[in-house]
This record gives C-alpha cells, sequence and structure tokens, in this order.
C-alpha cells in the first residue's frame, strides 16, 4: 500500500471521501482501499513503541463504522 503523507492524513482523508459519498454507491476498490488502510493503521500502532495516538485511533475507528455503514 502507497500512502502520501502521515496515516492520521490518509485515515482523515478517507473519511472526508466518505462523508462526501454518504448516500451514494461506493466503489468496490475505494472500500478495499479503505480496508487496507485500517489495517496498516492498526498494524502501525501495534508496532510503535510510543503511546498510541489518541486521534489515530479514533480516525481507525470512525472508518471501521463507515466502511460497515457502506458495505451492508
Amino acid at each position: 500500500m502507497k500512502l502520501h503523507g502521515s496515516t492520521e492524513a490518509n485515515l482523515a482523508a478517507a473519511l472526508r471521501s466518505a462523508n462526501r459519498l454518504r448516500g451514494h454507491r461506493v466503489h468496490g476498490d475505494t472500500l478495499k482501499f479503505w480496508s487496507d488502510l485500517v489495517r496498516h493503521a492498526r498494524r502501525e500502532l501495534s508496532s510503535s513503541v510510543m503511546l498510541p495516538s489518541d486521534t489515530l485511533i479514533r480516525l481507525i475507528a470512525e472508518l471501521e463504522v463507515t466502511i460497515e455503514q457502506q458495505s451492508g
């Protein structure tokens, strides 16, 4: 997965995109990218020796909920 910028910035951008698309059909590739992004962010959290960022945790949770809503 190739990201441009920080994981937090990519999660925030995905959430902005998801909010714009709310109520519309979301392409399967977009949902896959978002899911891959969540997995990447979770791996980043688990491999970090620093305390987890509350912002990163919140963004991951929000995107997971969004993916569930868009998929279901």
